[in-house]
């Protein structure tokens, strides 16, 4: 009689640290709703320096902007390397591929972003300050032509990351108010029949 392995006993619970065809994983699942706060306080805090120019709303966007770039990585790393989830009910074929681009693109850019916008700083000799006094080491020397080159990359990419949120959370909506399937309930760690 063979051993059985300890994770395939009955009555035992297994962590899944990666996603696979039926659902997410708890760590994909945090992850998703971590960085969904920092982008959103991001860019709350974008919206307030418009209104109210405050170094305090700057450092706080640095702060989530440097926690997010390494749990960005991360998330990126996982997204393409483990299998996505099977869509819940029966989706349309072209929405299934739109928004699995889009999932992808989005992952990509919020490691690219933090990149540019940490060049273009640097470039423009622009300290990144951190609440404490805490100062991000600069990445180059200053030089203006790279500062306009990364500036303009930078708020290129921004844009066309705005368009992908968009994208991915009126899919999020419809799915939920429109097509009232479990998506939204499996992003929150429940178990969804597909």
């Amino acid at each position: 009689m063979s051993k059985a392995q300890p994770h395939l006993m009955p009555g035992s619970v297994r962590f899944k640290t990666r996603d696979n065809g039926l659902g997410f994983s708890p760590i994909t699942i945090v992850l998703h709703w971590l960085i969904a706060f920092l982008v959103l306080s991001i860019i709350a805090m974008k919206i307030v320096a418009l209104f109210a120019a405050s170094d305090n709303a700057e450092r706080f966007v640095n702060l989530c902007a440097t926690l997010l770039f390494p749990l960005s990585i991360y998330r990126f790393w996982a997204r393409i390397t483990s299998w996505h989830p099977l869509p819940v009910g029966t989706p349309n074929p072209v929405e299934v591929m739109v928004s699995r681009s889009v999932a992808v693109a989005l992952a990509l850019a919020m490691v690219l972003l933090p990149i540019a916008a940490w060049l273009a700083k640097s470039s423009a000799g622009v300290p990144i300050e951190l609440p404490g006094g805490v100062i991000v080491p600069a990445l180059m020397r200053p030089h203006s032509g790279a500062a306009h080159v990364f500036g303009v990359l930078f708020d290129i990419g921004a844009g066309a990351f705005l368009c992908g949120l968009i994208l991915h959370m009126f899919g999020a909506f419809k799915n939920h108010f429109v097509l009232k399937n479990d998506s939204l309930r499996r992003m929150l760690g429940k178990h969804v029949e597909l």
